[in-house]
Parts: C-alpha cells; structure tokens; sequence
C-alpha cells in the first residue's frame, strides 16, 4: 500500500515517517508539502513523488493510506477530500472540529468501507498491555486516574491561534477524553473543567478536568502550555498504586518505567522501548484489510467526550 503524508509538520517528520519506514506494507511514501527541501525528505528511503497541491495529490495516488498531518482547522476540508478519493485515512489529532462533524465523516468512510482513524497513539504502545499483567497479578483494577500533561508551546506557535483551530483544549484534550476510555472501555458519566489560563482572546491555554465514569471511576488531570514539563499517569485502586512517566508521548528509543507500590510491595517493572505510532499504523492497516470499526469507534468516542468537555470549560467563563 501507498502512504500520502500530507503536511510535513514536526511530528510527522519525528514520528510519522520513521513508523511508515519500518513497516513493510508500506511500499511508498508520497508525500504534501510546501516548504519541504530535499534535505528533510533525504532519510525517507521509500520516497515516491512529491507535490505541493494536495488535491493534484489526491488524484494521483492509488487508493491507499492518506495521513493528515495540518493545522487542526484544515482537518475536516482534506479528511472528505481523501475518502472521496477512495482513501482509508489517518488524520492528527484532534481529527475534526466537532462532533458532528465527525460522525458525518466516519459515516462518509464507512459507507465506502474505509477506515478513518484519529492518530491517538499513545494506547498502543507496550506499556499498557504490561501495565494490564501489572493488575492481573495484583488481582485489582484501577479506580483513579491522575493525569498531568503540559507540554509548553510558544507563544508564536499556531496553537495559540483560535483561526487555526487552536487552544489547550483542542492540542490536549484528546489525550485527557480518551484515558478513560483506554483504561475502561467507557465514556463518562460527568465531567467538569475549570479553565486556569486565556490568552488576551480568551482562548484557553490550560485547563483542569474532572470525569466521573461509572462504577465511581474518576480521572482527573491538569492540561495546557504554561507550565513547566509534565507527562505522568498516577493510577490508584484497592491497595495499589502505579506511577508512569512519559505515557502519552513515550519516545520510540527509550525504555518506560512502570512504579508500583502494593502494601508492603514497592518495585519498577521496565517496559522495553516501543513505537507506539508504528504499533497504531499495523493497526489501521489491519482495520483496512479486515474492515474492522473499532477505531472509527474509538474516534467518535473521543469527539463525543471532548465537546462535553469543551462545553464545560465555556461554562467556566
């Protein structure tokens, strides 16, 4: 299968690319960009044409694999764009701008039996499936979920641009919505934000959220730019507690550390090192060969938690 990128932002170029690389059913990686130079698109070993007008593109890739790699409000335009064309689709998150929207195009895609997926891919990395031994051998299951995750952006980058689709609740949120999901398998009962920061425009820059899922499962986390580094997951549940770092972003060469402390029990299970972008591709080409919904599902799972989200944090004003 033939592999579209089109955009060539940092992470795909970091992530994308060295994942399609390593996989071998993808034989050629075309790529859409206008200001990529030769020297930035010389590692790609499985390098086919090259265009700078995504529509000339569209037309002349064999139906394959399309990645969206653009500023959050060109989403949707280009997502219809490749699935009209025949196009399974992968697309940066947050995939589209709202709910409805997203559920019009995983109709779209469905009906042409293609698969449309939003590049949440965190869950695939090896550490959650170590971390599900992890509570097996514990015999518990976790019933909180800490979450930090706050990259800091500048002040100059797109993301701080409301036209471009941009804001700590559209960068962020997918990975606050879905922890539930990946952990439970559920969408929750209720959720609450409370905004921390705005930019002159009133556009968020961080935000704190509460969700209550059922059972009494609550994740809460803290989200957005403006502060210093975070990246951490502290799970609790009856007699246990488990801390790793890195879970949303963990770098496909570096080992994960997995701290557990269960009564009198305190040890480090070390993950080996994993692609987790890699791992989420074999999974969209699987889902393309075999038809399977789940991550059409999983992207309007998503979409559906993150306008609650989204109408909380407006209801915080």
């Amino acid at each position: 299968m033939e592999l579209l990128l089109i955009g060539m932002s940092r992470f795909a170029r970091r992530r994308v690319l060295r994942a399609a690389e390593s996989i071998p059913a993808i034989e050629k990686i075309n790529v859409v960009s206008s200001h990529a130079d030769a020297e930035a698109l010389a590692p790609v070993s499985k390098l086919g044409a090259v265009y700078t007008d995504r529509t000339e593109a569209l037309a002349a890739t064999p139906a394959g694999l399309v990645y969206v790699s653009l500023v959050n409000s060109d989403h949707a335009t280009v997502v219809r764009q490749a699935l009209e064309h025949g196009h399974h689709v992968v697309v940066d998150k947050p995939a589209l701008p709202d709910a409805g929207t997203a559920d019009e195009l995983v109709s779209l895609a469905r009906s042409s039996s293609l698969v449309l997926a939003e590049a949440t891919c965190y869950p695939f990395h090896p550490m959650f499936t170590d971390l599900d031994a992890i509570l097996k051998d514990l015999g518990s299951e976790v019933s909180t979920a800490l979450a930090l995750f706050t990259p800091p952006v500048p002040t100059e980058d797109w993301r701080y641009d409301p036209a471009w689709g941009g804001g700590a609740l559209r960068d962020t949120g997918p990975y606050a919505v879905s922890l539930g999901r990946v952990l439970w398998g559920a969408e929750p009962e209720r959720i609450h934000a409370i905004v921390g920061d705005r930019t002159a425009d009133a556009l968020e820059t961080s935000y704190s959220m509460l969700a209550g899922y059922p059972g009494g499962r609550t994740v809460v986390g803290r989200f957005g730019f403006t502060t210093a580094y975070q990246n951490l997951i502290r799970l609790m549940g009856k007699g246990f507690t488990i801390e790793i770092e890195r879970p949303f972003s963990a770098l496909p060469e570096l080992a994960v550390d997995i701290r557990v402390h269960a009564g009198d029990r305190t040890y480090v299970h070390t993950v080996e090192p994993g692609d987790s972008m890699r791992s989420f591709l074999c999974e969209v080409l699987s889902a393309a060969a075999t038809g399977s919904p789940d991550l059409g599902a999983s992207l309007l799972s998503d979409a559906r938690t993150l306008a609650r989200l989204t109408q909380a944090a407006s209801a915080d004003n």
